[in-house]
């Protein structure tokens, strides 16, 4: 079957062309691709050039995508692949997308992975949580370790605690004080560290039967959430990690597990 360009109409910035065909609107293509396609008013076109034609659109479609999404953005190979593969984007097209991408620079995974380090420590982010991020993306351990490397200076971690502290000051209440730790070892730091740091466990070393406050929150809490914790494994567990996340220590923990446990009883 053959069909004809009728028309080509110009954006009105100028950088793309309306392609009409057969009177209707077909394809919106960038000037260039145009010019390399070849195209002009009144061309007959049978099915094969007509499928050549779309094909190349729709990889330009996805080369400018995939433009936006790696610029700046320090992407991982895996990524760029996946977000291909999200825009559907068939075997053929996307090898020529990654082959174009490569021949920018656009593809160099160490390159790639130190800007994306550097992008994530500006967050305030700890060498900790950029590894896992790095990891979780799809860059190699080896790369991921370079680009720490390369990327962070020295005294990055302490870095980051001393700026977090110098913004909030450490609070008074023990509460606040967990409170603020969580947030410190979501951020990448060492546990011990923000402990050593924060000391969020303090005043919350009940002795049974005389417990603190803030203590006694916890308790409250321990039976609200893990009622079986003292006869179930995994429900001590699960306790066990969520006090840890709150800044407690093992020995401060196990104190209040046997606390709540006592009341339960």
């Amino acid at each position: 079957m053959i069909s004809v360009i009728t028309a080509l109409r110009a954006s009105s910035n100028g950088a793309y062309i309306r392609v009409e065909r057969d009177g209707a609107a077909w394809l919106r293509l960038p000037v260039h691709l145009v010019a390399d396609l070849g195209l002009g008013t009144g061309e007959e076109m049978d099915e094969a050039r007509v499928a050549a034609i779309e094909d190349a659109a729709a990889v330009e479609r996805l080369w400018e995508a995939a433009l936006r999404f790696t610029v700046a953005r320090g992407r991982s190979y895996r990524e760029v692949v996946q977000r291909l593969r999200d825009r559907r984007a068939e075997e053929g097209q996307a090898a020529r997308v990654l082959a174009r991408l490569e021949a920018a620079g656009l593809m160099d995974e160490q390159a790639n992975a130190c800007q994306r380090v550097d992008r994530l420590a500006t967050r305030g982010w700890a060498s900790r949580r950029i590894r896992s991020e790095m990891m979780r993306v799809g860059f190699a351990n080896e790369v991921v370790a370079r680009a720490i490397d390369e990327t962070l200076p020295a005294g990055h971690d302490a870095q980051v605690l001393e700026v977090a502290l110098a913004r909030t000051g450490i609070p008074e209440s023990a509460a606040d004080r967990r409170r603020l730790a969580d947030r410190l070892v979501r951020r990448g730091l060492p546990p011990q560290v923000v402990r050593e740091a924060v000391r969020p466990d303090e005043g919350t070393r009940p002795s049974r039967g005389d417990a603190a406050p803030e203590a006694e929150e916890l308790i409250r809490q321990v039976r609200r959430r893990y009622p079986a914790q003292a006869t179930d494994s995994g429900d001590r567990r699960r306790a066990l990690g969520w006090l840890a996340r709150r800044g407690l220590g093992s020995e401060d923990a196990r104190r209040i597990l046997e606390a709540a446990a006592d009341e339960a009883a």
